[in-house]
């Protein structure tokens, strides 16, 4: 009696192992990406936190908030403009370095996610709002307003009165 010894898989073992090992990549993959989201949007609230500060010591100093220098001085300035003297810019930013330590820019600094700086003229600049684009929750936004409200909507609106 001659016996056979199997000394290997089969191939429908081989592909079972193959498409849970794909399942499992497609899971990580998936997880790290809402992570990196998630990472940069702590960032953002981080950035802001301390544009909010630098804003602070700007005001004390001056009395008023730095105006917005795009379309002609009636803002908004957005960090990915490129606009000299806003204060998202290398050049002319005027809280870096005296009130700020560097530039700050959103993470990925695009069309879709970027932050946005406004103030309100009719009250000469004493109040502004900051805001971003939420990665992680459908393009919601994030605001921070200068009396110290702070909340999500869908858009970046401009202060009342601006």
């Amino acid at each position: 009696m001659v016996s056979k010894s199997h000394r290997g898989f089969t191939l429908i073992e081989l592909l079972v192992v193959i498409a849970i090992i794909g399942i499992l990549a497609v899971m990580g993959l998936t997880s790290l990406r809402d992570a990196n989201e998630s990472a940069r949007d702590a960032r953002r609230v981080s950035d802001l936190s301390q544009l909010r500060l630098g804003l602070a010591l700007y005001f004390e100093d001056h009395k008023a908030y730095p105006t917005p220098v795009a379309n002609g001085g009636n803002g908004p300035d957005l960090s990915n403009a490129g606009v000299d003297g806003s204060v998202f810019s290398e050049i002319g930013n005027p809280l870096v370095p005296v009130h700020l330590g560097r530039r700050i820019i959103d993470p990925i600094n695009n069309a879709n996610y970027h932050y946005f700086y406004d103030t309100n003229e009719t009250l000469e600049h004493r109040n502004y709002i900051l805001c971003f684009y939420k990665e992680s929750v459908n393009y919601t936004s994030r605001f921070f307003y200068s009396t110290g409200v702070f909340g999500e909507s869908a858009s970046c609106d401009t202060l009342p009165g601006g």
